[in-house]
């Protein structure tokens, strides 16, 4: 089995769908060791955001940012009420599956108006 090009963006699909409704077996299933490790450190850095840490994302965008050599990259922004988070990814098939290799946080925007904000 191999993994062709095409195949790249319907796991990022997958996988960002996963995040969105929770499904962290799929997640989990479609990451490398070296991104889990990375997703940890990614959840309890200082800052402590990512996308399963917002309240109920409502949404994505895909941004395809081109493949090299059997390699693909991604920008996923995840919507919620919070604001949105932005994730970068680079995929590479293992074992004939595409899989993230490594993950990052490429921002964070918070919501604007009533309701955003930390409150008090």
């Amino acid at each position: 089995m191999s993994a062709e090009p095409g195949e790249a963006r319907a796991a990022a699909e997958r996988t960002a769908r996963a995040v969105m409704t929770g499904n962290l077996a799929q997640v989990m299933a479609d990451l490398a060791p070296e991104a889990m490790t990375q997703l940890l450190q990614l959840a309890s850095g200082g800052q402590g955001l990512s996308p399963a840490q917002l309240p109920g994302v409502e949404g994505f965008d895909l941004e395809e940012l081109g493949a090299d050599e059997g390699e693909a990259r991604f920008l996923v922004r995840f919507r919620s009420s919070a604001g949105n988070v932005t994730v970068s990814t680079r995929w590479r098939p293992v074992l004939g599956q595409w899989k993230v290799v490594e993950i990052g946080l490429a921002g964070f925007e918070a919501a604007a108006g009533p309701g955003a904000g930390t409150g008090g």
